[in-house]
């Protein structure tokens, strides 16, 4: 089994991309949708309870994070099930240090404004970035999550496109790399 990650900024679609990956027959999930994967943590790791407007002091202190073992729960699932492909979509702000369970990482990439912009229009679902300090938590995130995965040979996807190009570009690149990767799964 193969093993996919598709990451980005906050407002790049991970979670759509799931959506339409799923209608396309593939095995995918939406990393947030998981509660007992995803939580906001303090400084030692420890899951928290995010208040309902975080002000910008709680946000620096805090940070959405996966927990490794559930993670391995999930890839393990998947494989017991016997899926080819299992495209994990998601963020956290520890995913760079778990990325040895992944085949491959696809990046995708928008611009900070384009990601403002997406944010600010969010009617339900997601609610970060739908205050200035969230949103401005957002750009810092944005900075910090791009500066570091820059650095370790993703593929990035171009998510400024329709989602339908998104998905295109994924699943080509995703062939691309299940023809140079062996089963490791």
């Amino acid at each position: 089994m193969l093993v996919f990650l598709v990451t980005g900024p906050t407002g790049a679609g991970k979670s759509s991309v799931a959506r339409r990956l799923r209608q396309r027959g593939q095995h995918a999930v939406s990393l947030d949708s998981d509660r007992l994967l995803c939580s906001w943590t303090d400084a030692a790791g420890r899951p928290v309870v995010r208040p309902a407007e975080p002000d910008r002091a709680w946000l620096a202190r805090h940070r959405w994070t996966w927990d490794a073992n559930r993670l391995d729960e999930i890839i393990d699932e998947a494989a017991r099930g016997r899926t080819d492909v299992l495209w994990l979509c998601g963020y956290a702000a520890n995913a760079l240090p778990l990325v040895d369970r992944f085949d491959r990482v696809f990046l995708l990439t928008i611009s900070r404004d384009t990601m403002v912009r997406r944010l600010r229009a969010r009617a339900d679902g997601n609610d970060f970035g739908r205050t200035e300090e969230t949103l401005s938590a957002a750009s810092t995130y944005y900075r910090e999550f791009m500066e570091a995965w820059r650095q370790h040979g993703m593929v990035r996807i171009n998510a400024s496109r329709s989602l339908d190009q998104v998905v295109e570009d994924l699943q080509l690149a995703a062939l691309e790399a299940a023809l140079d990767l062996p089963d490791r799964h």
